[in-house]
């Protein structure tokens, strides 16, 4: 999942939001990271990478991947990950009670307020990130064409994904059926997985 999802899966509070994002900027073993974030950052970095395994074999994913175009297909996960953020962003409504630019707004703050432990990569660019909409602009093709380009632009590995948006296009009832039937199951799944609190680290 990427950013919007990983968040919406959070705990209510800043910590667990914190670390649910944090999952995709920081590397190695809890253990090894004790003394650089409160365990309570620690606990959603770990939800978090449990929530990828689960994502990346489910299913659904797996068959979403099978509609990513050939020149592109290695980096099938990102894109399946971005396209599920599109559709939580278009049926925001369905899933949470609080509006989205209200859910935004307190996922910033919790950043804010925890921005001395943010790896550079996301603590120096925060305040553009939230100046920007970073977390809002997944719901519409141009938004999310815009991410895909940004994406491809970090590395030359990464030129194939400027053009997903085609596979958005070219194949979104099935993407979009996919995210109806795979989310449901990983709010269910997350659920199952008991509070963050009883996370060994």
């Amino acid at each position: 999942m990427n950013y919007l999802a990983h968040l919406f899966l959070a705990e209510n509070n800043a910590a667990s939001r914190v670390g649910s994002l944090l999952g995709d900027f920081v590397t190695g073993r809890p253990e090894s990271l004790q003394g650089q974030f409160p365990d309570t950052v620690l606990r959603g970095i770990v939800r978090h990478r449990a929530i990828d395994r689960f994502t990346d074999s489910h299913r659904v994913t797996l068959r979403m991947k099978e509609y990513v175009a050939a020149p592109r297909r290695r980096f099938s996960g990102v894109i399946a990950d971005l396209i599920h953020d599109h559709f939580l962003t278009r049926h925001w409504d369905e899933f949470h009670r609080e509006a989205l630019p209200d859910f935004v707004a307190a996922c910033n703050a919790a950043l804010r307020e925890h921005r001395l432990i943010l790896p550079p990569e996301l603590g120096d660019s925060l305040e553009q990130r939230i100046e920007d909409h970073w977390l809002e602009h997944y719901g519409t093709d141009e938004g999310l064409d815009g991410v895909f380009r940004r994406i491809a632009l970090r590395n030359p590995l990464f030129a194939p994904i400027k053009d997903s948006i085609e596979d958005l296009q070219r194949h979104r009832s099935v993407f979009e059926a996919g995210f109806r039937d795979f989310f449901p199951d990983l709010q269910a799944w997350v659920k199952s997985c008991g509070p963050e609190s009883s996370i060994l680290i």
